[in-house]
């Protein structure tokens, strides 16, 4: 019995050094090949790289209601104060830049001023902006048609005179546009452009569509 212990013993440790000498020889091999076969680079970008700064303007229809940032007076229908609708100029701007070829980050600044019922309605708002171009792979003028997506935070304020009926103060704000920007000279890209916002907070909300232009600039490729 002794004898046939040892015998199988031999046998086990002959078994696990096969497969221990075989892990070793699959793992060597596998090394060996991935030092012959580098990792693929990225392509590099042949439509948008680097710095970006971006401005857009245009025609705003925007409507803006609310109360005196006063708790005793919020939701309170005698203190309420509308604009109904009214047209003004929007105006953005931006600075970041541009990840991949479809894809931008960047911050940045939108504001607009606008009169109506006899009051006059102001805001602006520091923002995060994501443009995308999500059928860049397509081709041709696809990679010019972009996505905008942004949301921050700002002020809004309703007046009649000089005396603000309306305010919201660290308003939230969130945005979604769509553009087009086939014309190209130089580093710049122009198109028209269009924009949806929507600013609100306990004691006021505020939209606004702007319909517009927009000139971008991209530092590459």
């Amino acid at each position: 019995m002794r004898v046939g212990r040892v015998s199988w013993g031999l046998v086990s440790v002959g078994l696990v050094s096969f497969g221990l000498s075989g892990l070793l020889s699959v793992s060597a091999a596998r090394e060996a090949l991935a030092a012959e076969d580098p990792p693929v680079p990225e392509p590099p970008s042949t439509r948008r790289s680097g710095l970006t700064i971006g401005l857009a303007s245009g025609l705003s229809i925007a409507s803006a209601s609310g109360y005196p940032n006063d708790v005793a007076q919020i939701d309170v229908a005698e203190f309420e104060a509308s604009t109904g609708t009214g047209a003004s100029l929007g105006t953005a701007i931006w600075i970041g830049g541009a990840l991949a070829d479809w894809l931008t980050i960047a911050l940045g600044y939108q504001g607009a001023g606008f009169s109506g019922n006899g009051l006059d309605a102001s805001g602006g708002s520091l923002h995060v902006r994501i443009e995308t171009f999500p059928l860049f792979f397509r081709g041709g003028a696809w990679q010019d048609v972009g996505l905008s997506l942004f949301a921050g935070t700002g002020n809004y304020d309703v007046k009649r005179a000089d005396a603000t009926v309306a305010e919201g103060e660290g308003t939230s704000l969130v945005g979604l546009g769509a553009f087009f920007e086939p014309w190209q000279f130089w580093q710049l890209s122009t198109g028209p452009d269009i924009t949806y916002t929507h600013q609100f907070s306990r004691s006021l909300t505020a939209h606004s569509l702007v319909i517009g232009w927009r000139l971008a600039f991209y530092g590459g490729p």
